[in-house]
């Protein structure tokens, strides 16, 4: 029975044997003297994205035997080296990767020694921004553009939108040069002003973005504002109808002369109230935010006749011969019912002007004026003035 038992177990020891030299065999090739050799890997490998570039990070390897590194990415198709050796003192190696297309990117990074050993792979996944980014991101708004009193214009604008780092202005000054503004305007502020512009005249603005920690930022192309500055119209040529008998034309009302002269102003000292006048800019493209009547400006109170005053603006015509409650201020008539906006004033011996900002920019060809009575020799106007822009204007 030993015997049985001594001669199997010697035959498992010789198979076992035999069954470790062929395995070690098979492995030998893959396996180098003394064992493979592992540089130390990039560490701390981070990706920050910019305008068709990527800047990769890493720390500076505490092996020194790490001499270089090479940085793979398009499946390994295009690749760069860098040696170690460029950036001894430093803590952090930084890699600008340019021209790159607005898409994922995978990059591998090895590290080498001087024998040629290299390291496990440090890898990073990221996407550089360009067009198509920046055609998602929202335009800064613009509320309002006028003229001011100094002869700038003050631009109103809505506040800085999602990723938005700034906006510039640009525009023609009354000397016909072109303006960069050197102020740049942050997403936090909706202001700004252009010295010396011109009403009526359109600016143009763009905006910058970038990401939280972005290399670049990148600014959209240069548009033109979606209206025209807002200021004084020219309005000479405007035409104005009466539903009464004029002392005075009413051509007076648009000849730019404000004053004292009976003869430049509207004048109709007879005919029963209302008094109605219908003026005509002849244009369906104004937007009108201001209108000024002036009754004579300078010395005594002689043609200052007006009273109760209203003022309607529409985009259609109005009918000169309506028919008013006189007490109420109020008509039935559909031309002026239709109106998009009207208001009332009343006018005294020390009222020399009423200047009236409309609530709104009001798209109006038509501004009827309706005198409801008098204080003295009738209803007499010196001037009209209508602020606002030509939509058409360029």
């Amino acid at each position: 029975m030993r015997k049985f038992i001594y001669v199997v177990f010697s035959v498992l020891m010789i198979a076992g044997f035999s069954s470790c030299k062929d395995q070690a065999d098979i492995y030998q090739k893959w396996v180098k003297n003394s064992g493979y050799i592992y540089p130390e890997k990039s560490t701390g490998l981070y990706a920050y994205e910019g305008y068709n570039r990527v800047k990769l990070t890493w720390a500076y390897p505490k092996d020194p035997s790490v001499v270089r590194a090479k940085i793979y990415w398009q499946n390994r198709q295009d690749s760069i080296e860098m040696n170690y050796a460029d950036y001894v003192g430093q803590d952090t190696i930084s890699i600008l990767i340019e021209g790159l297309s607005e898409h994922s990117y995978a990059f591998e990074v090895f590290n080498y020694d001087a024998a040629g050993n290299v390291s496990m792979v440090s890898e990073i996944t990221t996407s550089p921004y360009a067009a198509n980014w920046l055609a998602t991101h929202a335009e800064r708004e613009i509320v309002s553009a006028e003229i001011q009193g100094d002869g700038s214009a003050l631009i109103n604008t809505g506040f800085g939108t999602d990723e938005m780092v700034a906006t510039r202005f640009r525009y023609v000054d009354a000397k016909g040069d072109t303006v960069v503004v050197p102020e740049l305007l942050d997403v936090n502020t909706a202001q700004i002003s252009l010295p010396d512009a011109v009403a009526g005249s359109r600016f143009e603005y763009s905006s910058g973005f970038c990401p939280t920690e972005g290399l670049d930022t990148i600014w959209n192309g240069w548009r033109k504002s979606p209206f025209p500055i807002a200021g004084k119209l020219d309005c000479s040529s405007w035409t104005v109808e009466s539903n009464t008998t004029n002392d005075r034309p009413t051509s007076n009302l648009f000849d730019g002369v404000i004053g004292s002269d009976i003869n430049h102003a509207w004048w109709a000292r007879t005919g029963s109230f209302p008094k109605i006048l219908v003026i005509d800019n002849g244009k369906d493209s104004y937007y009108i935010n201001k209108l000024i009547l002036y009754q004579n400006e300078a010395g005594g109170y002689n043609y200052r006749t007006n009273n109760n005053v209203m003022v309607y603006v529409s985009d259609k015509p109005f009918n000169k011969d309506a028919a008013f409650d006189l007490t109420a201020f109020t008509t039935t008539d559909e031309t002026f019912t239709r109106a998009k906006g009207s208001w009332g004033t009343v006018f005294w011996n020390g009222t020399a002007y009423w200047s009236r900002p409309l609530d709104n920019m009001y798209n109006a060809r038509y501004i009827a004026i309706v005198f409801f009575n008098s204080r003295r020799n009738g209803n007499a106007l010196f001037e009209v003035e209508a602020y606002g822009y030509d939509a058409n204007a360029e």
